[in-house]
């Protein structure tokens, strides 16, 4: 009888710890750890404000030309076509004379094929065309269009840069001052470089200039 009651004790001291409720600050094990996903609540989103100041890129620049100043160009400047996805890039030139087999004035980039080569098209080209196929890794620069490509912004503050009105953001690329009017970006800043971009000329870019005469 002793053994009997005792087992049903056992039972019930069994019964109590397989339905308590665990603890919701509870470890859990390494190798649960490892599956979850990062909590929601730690990934900073976009703010509605800076949301909305960032999609007038779509609905008012279909097309846009600028100088471009960064760590690739040091203290020249590189000329932007960019219409679509068809992009052509005038690097500054150290040497004006385009005399030789080998000179190109111009890179021309496709990026929905990923592709680039380059050209000499200039009046003053000795020899004119195509001049080799390159690396598109290597030939690609990061566009006024990628670096608003954020998925963390946050207002920071207000500043005119070049005489217009900007919006200093904080993303996860680096800090960004955003024109409030085409809501792109006229600054930016990231581990330590500064990237500029000037002399802005929205929707005047035709098909030719971003295509290759021959």
């Amino acid at each position: 009888m002793k053994k009997y009651i005792a087992l049903i004790a056992f039972m019930f001291i069994l019964a109590s710890c397989a339905t308590q409720p665990v603890k919701e600050g509870a470890p859990k094990s390494e190798n649960v750890m490892e599956k979850q996903e990062p909590p929601i609540m730690q990934q900073k989103a976009i703010d509605s404000d800076v949301k909305e100041l960032l999609s007038k890129s779509k609905a008012r620049v279909s097309n846009v030309y600028y100088h471009y100043r960064g760590p690739e160009t040091g203290s020249n400047f590189h000329e932007f076509y960019i219409k679509g996805s068809k992009i052509k890039i005038k690097p500054y030139l150290e040497i004006k004379t385009l005399d030789k087999p080998e000179s190109y004035d111009s890179v021309f980039i496709d990026k929905a094929a990923g592709t680039a080569v380059s050209y000499c098209e200039a009046a003053y080209c000795a020899y004119k065309g195509k001049k080799k196929d390159l690396n598109y890794g290597q030939a690609y620069i990061p566009t006024i269009f990628d670096w608003i490509e954020v998925t963390q912004a946050a207002k920071a503050g207000e500043e005119v840069i070049d005489s217009r009105s900007t919006w200093k953001l904080e993303t996860n690329l680096g800090t960004l001052w955003v024109d409030t009017f085409y809501g792109i970006p006229l600054k930016a800043e990231s581990n330590g470089k500064t990237y500029r971009f000037e002399q802005i000329n929205a929707n005047g870019v035709q098909d030719s200039d971003v295509v290759p005469s021959s």
